[in-house]
This record gives structure tokens, sequence and C-alpha cells, in this order.
């Protein structure tokens, strides 16, 4: 009997969360405001690939779920985020905003990146107790040779972490991201990660990435995220 793709692949989830060995790429075609790259030139295209990679949050897929091929398992490089605690939507990304166009001590600007992404604490009962907001703030940035700037007092409440350096399990939200909406996506993958006896799940938290305008009426594309680790046997 031949092993299953799951099986076949637990030996490299457990490899790559414990090296974070980075192969390949995925490629998604937006500009970050959302909107479809439409060029005729195929060069320019090109071009306009390789921007766009370069300030897309470093990961690889490792493999879709058996029964469930719309929830991927991914493995995130490390990367570095200005991420602020939050209430409401508007005042999270009103301070990452002021940050990144420079609101800080040293005047450092940082690229437009996507996705937004949406950070939720849970309790013992799953009830969320705290929420946070982050942008990644681009390949240049690093911990050692090149930190991100400090804050000044109207940026305060904001900090440079570097996040990353683990697998989450991902799933599309197609529509709003309501809270109902977004729980419904969490309790699925929850399900489908728990059949195939081959992770954990972080049961502490999950995430919320959006991408496309930040300003806008218009349906974006979302992905609810849940960090899981492989089980030893």
């Amino acid at each position: 009997m031949s092993a299953s793709p799951l099986s076949s692949n637990l030996h490299l989830l457990r490899v790559a969360s414990s090296s974070l060995a980075s192969s390949s790429r995925r490629h998604s075609r937006h500009y970050f405001d959302g909107s479809k790259v439409k060029s005729s030139n195929k060069e320019e295209d090109n071009v306009n690939d390789d921007i766009l990679d370069a300030y897309k949050i470093p990961s690889t897929t490792v493999l879709s779920l058996p029964g469930n091929d719309k929830i991927e398992i991914r493995l995130i490089d490390p990367y570095t985020i200005a991420i602020t605690p939050y209430e409401n939507r508007e005042e999270g990304l009103s301070r990452l905003l002021m940050y990144i166009e420079g609101k800080n001590e040293s005047g450092q600007r940082y690229p437009p990146t996507q996705p937004l992404t949406m950070r939720y604490a849970l309790d013992s009962d799953g009830e969320i107790v705290g929420k946070t907001m982050e942008l990644y703030l681009g390949p240049k940035v690093n911990p050692e040779t090149n930190p991100a700037a400090k804050t000044t007092e109207n940026t305060k409440t904001i900090s440079a972490r570097v996040a990353g350096g683990e697998l989450i399990a991902v799933m599309p939200l197609v529509g709003m991201a309501t809270e109902d909406a977004v729980r419904r996506c969490r309790d699925i993958i929850a399900e489908e990660v728990e059949k195939t006896e081959a992770f954990e799940l972080d049961g502490t938290g999950f995430r919320v990435s959006t991408f496309g305008p930040m300003y806008s009426l218009r349906p974006r594309d979302n992905e609810v995220s849940v960090k899981v680790t492989p089980k030893t046997k």
C-alpha cells in the first residue's frame, strides 16, 4: 500500500519546522493596493513580480490537507513586523501608517506591504481577550544589521519584533471578515487539523490577514490562520 500524501510529508514538515528551510515561494500577483497586475509587456510583468515578491512575507507552502484542499500548511520564515494593540480597526491602522510613513525617531519610511494582519488572543474558554495589528516592514529590516526605527510619542504603542519561524494552517475567507465568519473558519481549521492526527493546534489564538486596499468598501481577500506544531511519535 502506498503512503498517503500526508504521511509522506510528515518527515518534511518536522524537518521544516526545525530548520526553517525555504525552497519555493507562492506567487500572488497583486499591487500593494490589491489590484491585479495589468500589463501586456512580459518583461514588465517579470519586474512587477520581482518587486511584489520582495515585499511578501517569506513563506513556503508545504502541503494541502487531505479532505480539505482549501487548507494549507505553510512554513513561515522569520520576518520583522511593526505591531500595536488596538480596540478598533481604524485606531490600529492609523498608528501603523503613521509609523511606516516616517513618524518615528529616525524618520525612516517603510514600504506599504501586504497583508495587514490582526492577531486575536484567546482565553481557555475561547473568548477573545486581546487584539493586535501588524505590518511586515520589508526585507531590508534586520534586527542585527538594520533594526527597525524607534518610535516617537505619537507611535509609542508600536513595537518592532521578529515574527514567523513557525508552521501555520491557513484557510481563505471570501467576503467580509466578520467575527462570526472568522470564527467559523478557525473552527473548520481546528476540525480538519485534528483529523490528520499529525499536528497540535495552538489554542491560544488565531490570525486574520487582509489583502487589498486598506480603505475601501469593496470585498478584500482574507486568510484565517492558526499556528500548528507537528506531533512527535
